[in-house]
């Protein structure tokens, strides 16, 4: 009880301090505020748009690896064909299938770019020629209608699913299904819209894109005998590298592809995709925390220099409180008190801060809203700590003061 009393005394007197002392407190207030404030927006930034990756990744697909033909280059969250090649077989997507641990599906596909049109209207889209299997594989489900059958897959069937800008800009509010549309001059069905997706992960809008079956697209529409896509998908994802190297050596020797010679095709996963963002991430959380651990040396900086000054300027007052009674350690406990507390303060103000800023980034550019309560608290611990150690001196200084030469200043 007696310990209690003791501690709101030493407020009262800090609070009072603080009113004294305005400018000076303010001034290191605002460097402990300014350090944790850069460390909740660094932190809540940072777990955003990490959370952000994960979305796009399970927008791209569940543990998936691709196999596209020829040499690719990611860039940016779009891959680019650097050469291109026809040595992609039905029969390798059979091959990762059946010797390739860990491998839970395998849908080989080929994709080309023919204009569709319907009536006076004509707009180039990509046709994905896939088996049944991809809606489950993409993550994607059809809004209306259905997806072919296996039936209509083996038959070559001429029928389509449409993304869902394709049946919006083709179709507008009249019904899709049932209707006919024209890919190059192949007249085909439409049994289906797929549900509203956006841009993948690999910058490709599945919303433009119209599926049919594997060989309805080989054979009726582009009359070829190889294909440019395998989608793999794995068991887990701790397994999607060792999927990835062992798919490289199988096709590699398929491939009758000597060692020191360039491989025809290209394997990529959504974290190729994504390598170039997780660097910008990673780069942004470190001059997040470095420029935090200035702010927090600056704010200590700040506090020792404050107290210091207090310490000079209220010599007498420690001499009086001494002479009254006062130990030691009670000066020592009220300096450690208020260097604390200028340092409590401003971590307040800066989570508040931090917070709004954060929140105002989220609502901004549509992020997931990612507040971690972990940091808030080891934001206070630093603050504690930055206020601990700035203290430490010229609480000692304080303690220090003889009354008899304190009270001669009077």
């Amino acid at each position: 009880m007696i310990l209690l009393h003791k501690v709101f005394l030493y407020i009262a007197v800090i609070v009072r301090i603080f009113r004294e002392y305005r400018l000076r407190s303010a001034l290191s207030v605002l460097g402990v505020g300014f350090g944790t404030f850069a460390l909740i927006s660094m932190v809540s930034i940072s777990n955003s748009l990490q959370e952000k990756s994960r979305q796009e990744v399970e927008k791209f697909g569940k543990n998936l690896v691709v196999v596209k033909a020829g040499k690719v280059r990611v860039f940016r969250r779009s891959s680019r064909s650097i050469t291109s090649a026809k040595t992609l077989k039905i029969s390798d997507a059979l091959a990762i299938k059946q010797h390739i641990d860990h491998v839970k599906t395998v849908l080989p596909s080929f994709q080309i770019s023919y204009p569709i049109r319907k009536e006076g209207t004509t707009i180039f889209s990509t046709i994905i020629g896939v088996g049944k299997e991809y809606p489950q594989v993409r993550n994607i489900k059809v809004m209306k209608g259905r997806f072919y059958s296996e039936k209509e897959e083996k038959s070559g069937e001429k029928v389509i699913v449409l993304g869902y800008k394709i049946a919006k800009d083709f179709f507008g509010n009249e019904e899709p299904v049932g209707k006919t549309l024209l890919i190059f001059r192949v007249p085909c069905r439409v049994i289906g819209v797929m549900e509203e997706k956006g841009t993948d992960v690999s910058g490709e809008d599945q919303d433009s894109l119209i599926y049919t079956p594997l060989k309805t697209a080989m054979r009726r529409l582009a009359n070829v005998d190889y294909i440019n896509t395998i989608y793999v998908q794995v068991d887990s994802r701790e397994k999607i590298n060792y999927v990835k190297n062992k798919i490289r050596k199988l096709l590699r020797k398929r491939h009758h592809i000597k060692p020191g010679e360039k491989e025809d095709f290209t394997v990529l996963s959504p974290d190729d995709y994504l390598r170039m963002e997780k660097e910008a991430l990673h780069i942004f959380s470190l001059l997040g925390g470095v420029s935090a651990t200035i702010s927090f040396i600056i704010g200590g900086i700040g506090i020792l220099s404050i107290m210091i000054l207090i310490v000079n300027e209220r010599i007498e007052e420690i001499g009086i409180r001494r002479a009254v009674g006062a130990k030691k350690s009670d000066i020592l406990l009220q300096f450690l008190l208020e260097a604390n507390l200028i340092a409590l303060s401003g971590s307040v103000g800066g989570v508040l801060a931090g917070s709004i800023f954060s929140f105002a980034v989220f609502h901004l550019f549509s992020l997931p809203a990612m507040l971690s309560l972990e940091w808030v608290f080891f934001s206070f611990l630093l603050s504690f700590i930055t206020g601990a150690l700035s203290g430490i001196y010229p609480a000692y200084r304080a303690s220090t003061v003889k009354p008899i030469q304190a009270l001669r200043r009077i």
